[in-house]
């Protein structure tokens, strides 16, 4: 058990509770059993009353931005005021970049969505289409028309070995596709419909 000396050194921090919780035990241990420890206890606490309402606070107006001018007016190392204007340029450069990149994916998506549009623009010339229609016939007996036709009609193979005359493309029967690249031609040939 502790005595009236070692409490009385303790009694200020038990008033402010700066103490280790064992230590605060003790202390409130023996303040309920000592009253000159607890007479001790309350005049401090009357102490600590008067003297807060005695004293002034300061008044904080302006205080911030009083310790801000002194800040800007202390003078910076040539380091710091470096990386300072290092910083500010990389975040100029860094919002180009971000800007630039943004106009870069634009241009790009108004490239890939106005290419057909502009293909179809270029093609707009006067062109030659010669259709082959078959009326009342079998679907192979069209195709062998198409291609009769296509062997018959005169090429650019008569003039290039290496052209592309013609191909017949079909997956259905009773559809004939004949293609002339190098003239821009294309014939279709579809059966009556009943």
């Amino acid at each position: 058990m502790a005595e009236c000396g070692e409490i009385g050194m303790m009694l200020g921090a038990f008033e402010d509770s700066e103490l280790e919780p064992n230590e605060m035990q003790e202390v409130a241990f023996h303040l309920a059993r000592c009253e000159s420890c607890a007479a001790v206890l309350a005049d401090y606490s009357t102490l600590g009353r008067d003297l807060r309402s005695i004293a002034a606070e300061p008044s904080l107006a302006g205080f911030s931005s009083a310790v801000i001018a002194r800040v800007d007016r202390l003078p910076q190392p040539a380091l710091a005021r470096l990386a300072r204007f290092l910083r500010r340029q990389a975040d100029a450069v860094g919002s180009g970049f971000a800007w630039g990149g943004a106009v870069a994916a634009v241009a790009v998506v108004t490239i890939i969505l106005m290419t057909p549009y502009a293909e179809q623009f270029a093609n707009r010339g006067p062109r030659s289409t010669t259709s082959i229609a078959n009326t009342g016939q079998e679907a192979s007996a069209g195709a062998n028309q198409v291609a009769q036709a296509a062997a018959s009609e005169p090429t650019m193979a008569d003039n290039d070995s290496h052209a592309d005359i013609s191909r017949l493309e079909s997956e259905n029967h009773s559809v004939a596709v004949w293609s002339e690249p190098r003239r821009d031609t294309t014939v279709i040939w579809l059966p009556d419909q009943p």
